[in-house]
């Protein structure tokens, strides 16, 4: 498919905004370039198919937009200092950066195998200390946060708009809500900017004393660091949305005295198991190496494409399987169609209909079902120009297509004469026979299909 957008449909995608709770353009600060922000992995443990859902979901994202001839600047940050990642080291008796930084890199292998592309900035937070205490400083001056006892809050009742990306009210969150023990802050709202150190934890100087700073503020300081304010696009789970991306507008947009701090909130919906979200702290995960052992990384991304990006996907092995069918389906019509140009008029009207549904808010499943119609079509006698439009559009949204091959050039041969033999045995009515050749065959990764036309073989996907 070719890299621009076909003549006549529209190259500006829309998104639906949290923020603003509609679907809108999205218009780069900077023509001709997308700056897009997503939250990234806090490495306690290895990453998990719903962690794996997400970063797929911006991996498609960032190449729609790259193949409107966007340049995309891509900034994933890593949470490298954390709670749990603490909690988790002292239970393996680790040092908590060396664990971080260890199942940091593997989640990054992990996404590899998944085929999703490297984002262009990986920034962590113990690399932007110096950065997160500056901006600290600022909102303290400014009267948006308070030092005590060696930790430093943010005072929500000086955000007149606190609420409005969540939508939550300030007054309802007030009911019922307390301060836990051991926190300093005047108000159960306030949220923690720097906490002070405790005894056995990583820890970095700063105004306020020893300590290390807090979840939400990282963001902020190594977004605006990086892409600067009023950048395109924030994206991560939507669970993010309340309180870690409410906390970030508020703080950031505070600091820059009420000016934009992100234009777009584009949340991703979550992976559940059985109507629960998949989770760690539930025990209801399958992590992504466990994922790759049930299924290839093209089946996964078909099965997390086949809902759509901002919708819940409830997971389960029979839509596994369904994926590993239609995934086949897909190989078998497409993997060897050679590579054709789009000149044609139902080569054309496919792409327009493949593109006019990304364009709309990465309609993936309206997206697909063009392809898998195109591949009807194709399959009923269509030409190879449609069926190679079908293919690059599979190719825009990440899918890649590997020819797998058998021995050596005499070994389709022997398998050629090894159905010949079937076929003799079941017009000798030795069935027995005709089904071990198959059999066999089958257990060495080789399907049989039998039709009116004779029996053909393909190689297991």
């Amino acid at each position: 498919m070719p890299t621009d957008i076909s003549t006549g449909i529209s190259n500006t995608i829309s998104l639906y905004n949290t923020l603003s709770r509609k679907k809108e353009a999205v218009t780069p600060r900077e023509a001709g370039k997308i700056s897009l922000y997503v939250c990234g992995v806090t490495p306690y443990d290895a990453l998990h198919i719903g962690h794996a859902r997400a970063f797929l979901t911006y991996d498609v994202l960032r190449r729609v937009l790259e193949w409107q001839g966007q340049q995309v600047i891509h900034v994933q940050n890593v949470t490298d200092v954390d709670d749990k990642i603490i909690a988790r080291a002292n239970q393996l008796g680790v040092d908590a950066l060396e664990l971080a930084s260890r199942f940091a890199e593997e989640g990054a292998q992990e996404l590899d195998q998944l085929g999703c592309l490297r984002a262009h900035h990986y920034p962590r937070v113990t690399g932007n200390i110096e950065n997160i205490v500056a901006m600290i400083e600022v909102l303290i001056e400014k009267g948006f946060a308070y030092a005590k006892g060696g930790d430093v809050y943010f005072d929500v009742s000086k955000d007149e708009d606190y609420g409005k990306l969540s939508g939550q009210k300030v007054e309802d969150l007030q009911a019922g809500a307390r301060i836990s023990p051991g926190d300093l802050k005047d108000d159960p709202l306030d949220f923690a900017l720097w906490k002070a150190a405790k005894s056995g934890e990583p820890a970095w100087r700063s105004p306020w004393g020893d300590g290390r700073p807090g979840w939400h503020i990282e963001c902020s300081a190594m977004a605006l660091d990086i892409l600067g304010e009023g950048f395109d696009i924030h994206g991560g789970a939507r669970e993010l949305a309340f309180p870690h991306h409410e906390n970030e507008v508020a703080q950031s947009e505070s600091y820059l005295d009420g000016r934009c701090f992100a234009q777009t909130w584009w949340h991703c919906g979550e992976l559940r198991v059985n109507g629960v979200k998949m989770s760690k702290s539930l025990g209801n995960f399958v992590t992504l190496q466990e994922g790759f052992a049930k299924a290839s990384p093209q089946v996964w991304r078909l099965l997390f494409l086949m809902t759509h990006p901002q919708s819940p996907l409830d997971y389960s092995e029979d839509k596994l399987q369904q994926s590993k069918t239609s995934w086949a389906r897909l190989t078998n019509a497409l993997a060897e169609v050679p590579e054709t140009s789009s000149d044609s008029d139902v080569a054309r009207a496919f792409e327009q209909r493949f593109a006019e549904t990304l364009m709309d808010n990465l309609n993936t499943p309206e997206a697909l079902a063009a392809v898998f119609d195109a591949v009807s079509e194709y399959n009923r006698g269509g030409d190879a120009v449609l069926a190679g439009a079908a293919r690059r559009a599979l190719e825009v949204l990440g899918f890649t297509f590997e020819t797998k091959k058998v021995g050596d050039e005499l070994t389709p041969r022997l398998i050629e004469l090894l159905i010949q033999v079937r076929h003799d045995a079941r017009e000798r009515r030795d069935f027995k026979a005709g089904d071990q050749i198959r059999d066999e065959l089958k257990t060495l990764g080789i399907i049989l299909e039998d039709s009116p036309g004779g029996t053909k073989w393909k190689l297991e996907s």
